[in-house]
């Protein structure tokens, strides 16, 4: 029997396996992403994928996962494929009533929000980073062309098992401190502010300073 014929999916609509090509909740996405993590073929699916360079569309796994797959191909398909099936249980999505995403775990900065733009070539439909840190990513990649600075994924913060931040770089001196050499800002990434203490200590001097000079 071809392995096709065990599939979850061979009685669903094939338009579902193409987000972006018909309007779908994100609980559908979400739904049928986690459909292929049950699906007993779903290895031959992610190894037909790859053979045949199937570039768009959900075989087994998002269009990002696969392209990364193809770039540097895992040792054992099936122990890769299951670790990467991991991803869902950290991100845990959870939806409104009408299907639209209330909130999920972002993968850079650990916090469950409401913000992720649509990328329809990864888990559900949206990006596996929020807004907030794209945000942070593009400001720091504009710091690095100018400042010729180390690239933005060796800046990134680091959390403990917990969630909680550990350590992350100051974007006004480019410094990696711990997490209590900056100051608490809810919607700053770890919940705290981008420039450590001494930075926004320096730069409210500075401003004073500026200020008596003007009077």
């Amino acid at each position: 029997m071809d392995w096709r014929n065990r599939a979850l999916c061979l009685n669903i609509p094939t338009n579902i396996f193409f987000p972006g090509t018909d309007k779908q909740t994100d609980k559908r996405y979400w739904d049928t992403h986690t459909m292929c993590r049950e699906c007993p073929v779903n290895v031959d699916c992610l190894a037909d994928a790859l053979n045949n360079n199937y570039e768009i569309g959900l075989f087994c796994m998002p269009e990002r996962v696969r392209r990364r797959f193809k770039a540097k191909p895992p040792q054992n398909l099936f122990i890769t494929m299951r670790e990467t099936f991991t991803t869902l249980d950290i991100i845990a999505a959870e939806f409104n009533k009408d299907g639209s995403l209330l909130r999920k775990r972002c993968l850079r900065c650990n916090r469950k929000s409401k913000g992720f733009p649509k990328d329809f070539q990864n888990w559900g439909g949206r990006s596996h980073i929020c807004v907030s840190c794209h945000i942070a990513i593009s400001n720091n990649k504009q710091a690095d062309k100018l400042l010729d600075r180390e690239k933005p994924s060796k800046a990134l913060p680091e959390f403990d098992s917990h969630g909680q931040l550990i350590t992350k770089k100051c974007t006004k001196c480019w410094e990696r401190k711990e997490a209590d050499q900056f100051s608490k800002r809810p919607q700053g990434i770890g919940g705290k502010t981008s420039w450590c203490k001494a930075c926004t200590r320096k730069n409210l001097e500075q401003w004073v300073a500026r200020q008596k000079d003007v009077k």
